[in-house]
């Protein structure tokens, strides 16, 4: 029976809007949901996540794994990034495999005594597509009402069941502002929007049709807006404590969503969130679930630091009990280096210098770009 469910769940999916694949919190994945935050780490940063969900009805569950590169250009304008996510379903019953190049560029806004703000453009350039493997589903003319499973089938598996390249173009808007800057207790705000496939391609090999049959099925635009802000409410000798409100809203389709939280961190070297997802307008009813969040920032050599996070989701609605928990698990290494400036022969550690006491943020002096300051020392 529940073989029978995930069977009509995965072509009531390809009949409706097709949605972007997930991912399970904001703070951990920034990027990825608006491309100007790209390079926003100032540093090199090699990123590896693994989702897993949906593990309660004795499947293989839904399982999420994506590689994420980002780099900071002090020598440019520009930071870039890359992405590869992969997404099963069902123990292979259905994927989606999505590569992505993502740029961002800055522009300083309005730099006063006691304040700075850059403004950033972003713009991510991603394609996919998805598979099904036909010959694990069960299709109705193979039943016989007294023996069973025992007959073949007369369906015709089109496309060797895989939908065309799609192409998944984003572009996003953001602005960060640090506040009361010339204080140790400075306070940063960051707010955004950005729209993913805001442009069609309609027929082709690369085309915006996720159907798996070969359908020229509709797929809708993404809208993301975020707004958060960080605060260090405890600064003592160097050690510090820090304070960081998000609220994230997204809509694709006819379903929204919305996410509101908080992270509450010791130094950079470790914190915890916690989080509230919910569906607003959601006519059928509500599925809303929290997440809880812990990371850690260890020195692994100069200019050299390893960050490790785990997320787990717990349903507080009627699905508690048959999709179970989300885990996430993410590790990431930062260098303070840019290959790219470097190989360009121009300086390649970022080149912070003493204008902020902050801990939260850095700027560099000649291009005044702002990033959270992850090599502060204490």
């Amino acid at each position: 029976m529940k073989r029978l469910i995930l069977i009509i769940s995965i072509f009531a999916q390809l009949s409706m809007y097709a949605q972007d694949p997930s991912y399970q919190n904001f703070a951990q994945n920034r990027f990825l949901f608006n491309p100007s935050l790209t390079g926003s780490y100032g540093a090199q940063s090699w990123k590896l996540r693994s989702k897993m969900q949906w593990n309660n009805d004795g499947g293989s569950g839904y399982k999420t794994l994506s590689l994420l590169f980002e780099e900071t250009m002090p020598c440019s304008i520009l930071d870039i990034g890359a992405k590869v996510n992969y997404n099963e379903e069902g123990a292979g019953l259905y994927r989606t495999l999505e590569l992505g190049f993502l740029s961002s560029a800055f522009l300083p806004l309005g730099r006063s005594k006691y304040s700075d703000h850059n403004f950033k453009l972003g713009v991510d350039f991603s394609w996919g597509f998805n598979s099904i493997d036909f010959s694990r589903l069960i299709w109705s003319d193979q039943l016989d009402p007294k023996y069973g499973n025992i007959n073949p089938t007369t369906f015709v598996n089109p496309n060797q069941g895989r939908s065309s390249w799609y192409f998944n173009p984003g572009f996003g808007v953001s602005l960060r502002s640090l506040w009361n800057k010339k204080s140790t207790k400075a306070y940063m705000t960051n707010f955004g929007a950005a729209l993913y496939r805001f442009y069609s391609l309609e027929d082709g090999e690369i085309n915006q049709s996720v159907s798996v049959l070969g359908l020229k099925n509709s797929n809708p635009y993404r809208l993301t807006a975020f707004a958060e802000a960080e605060f260090v409410p405890v600064y003592f000798s160097r050690k510090y404590l820090t304070f960081r409100p998000m609220v994230l809203y997204q809509k694709q389709g006819n379903i929204n969503y919305l996410e509101t939280g908080f992270r509450a961190g010791y130094l950079r070297n470790a914190g915890i969130g916690f989080y509230y997802h919910t569906a607003p307008g959601n006519k059928i009813g509500q599925t809303p679930w929290m997440t809880f969040t812990t990371d850690f920032l260890i020195s692994v050599g100069s200019g050299k630091k390893l960050e490790l996070s785990l997320s787990y989701s717990e349903n507080l609605g009627g699905l508690q009990n048959f999709v179970g928990p989300q885990f996430e698990i993410g590790i990431s290494y930062h260098l303070s280096k840019s290959s790219i400036c470097n190989l360009m022969g121009m300086e390649d550690d970022v080149p912070y210098n003493n204008e902020y006491i902050c801990p939260i943020m850095a700027i560099t002096p000649g291009k005044r770009k702002m990033y959270e300051n992850i090599w502060y020392k204490n």
